[in-house]
C-alpha cells in the first residue's frame, strides 16, 4: 500500500509560494491526506496576499480527518505541549500535533510532510517518516517531474522569502551536489 502523504500548512505555503501546487498534487497522487487543524490553517493562509493558490489544497487532500476519540484529544493536546515553547500561543503547533496523533493513533502509514524542526524529531521519535519541502523538491527532479534548473529556481525563491534551504545548499554547485550526491 502506498503511503499517505500528511502535510503541516509550512509545506503547503511553500508550494504556493513558488506557483508549484500542480506539483504538490502529482506527488500527493491521490494519496494526500491532511487533518482538520491543518486545513484550517491553510484556510486562513489563503487569504495572504500571494497565497490564494492554497485554495486548491481541499481537491488535493479532501476532506480533513478529525479526531474521534478522546484518546486522539489527549494525544493532541501532549503532543502539543511537547513542540510547545513557553510563551507560544495554544494554537501553536496545534496542526502538527492533530497530525501525529491521528496518525499514531490510527496506525496510519503514512509520511508527515513538514519544514518544522521540532514537529520532524518528535514524529521521527514516534516511529513516522518525515520528509520536507526540499524532499518533495527533490523526488520532483528525480522523477523528471521538473527540470535541475526550475527546481534551482523555486529554492532560490523559497530562500530569498526566508522559507529556508536544503541542507548544505549555499549555491547552485552545493545544489547540484544536493541533487546527485553521487
Amino acid at each position: 500500500m502506498t503511503p499517505l502523504l500528511f502535510p503541516d500548512n509550512t509545506v503547503l505555503i511553500n508550494f504556493a509560494l513558488i506557483s508549484r501546487v500542480d506539483l504538490l498534487e502529482r506527488i500527493a497522487n491521490t494519496n494526500g491526506r491532511w487533518c482538520g487543524t491543518v486545513a484550517s490553517e491553510c484556510a486562513r493562509s489563503s487569504l495572504e496576499p500571494g497565497l490564494g493558490d492554497l485554495q486548491q489544497m481541499p481537491a488535493i487532500f479532501g476532506e480533513p480527518l478529525r479526531p474521534g476519540t478522546g484518546a486522539e484529544h489527549l494525544d493532541i493536546r501532549l503532543l502539543r505541549d511537547d513542540l510547545a515553547q513557553p510563551g507560544d500561543p495554544p494554537h501553536r503547533h496545534l496542526g502538527e500535533a492533530e497530525t501525529l496523533a491521528i496518525m499514531l493513533r490510527r496506525n496510519l502509514n503514512g509520511v508527515f510532510v513538514t519544514d518544522d524542526r521540532s514537529a520532524g524529531r518528535l514524529a521521527t521519535s514516534r516511529g513516522i517518516r518525515v520528509v520536507t519541502t526540499w524532499s518533495l523538491l527533490k523526488l520532483a527532479t528525480t522523477a523528471k517531474l521538473i527540470d535541475a534548473d526550475a527546481a534551482w529556481g523555486y529554492v532560490q525563491t523559497l530562500m530569498r522569502l526566508g522559507r529556508g534551504r536544503p541542507p548544505g545548499v549555499i549555491d547552485r554547485r552545493a545544489f547540484d551536489r544536493w541533487l546527485d550526491p553521487s
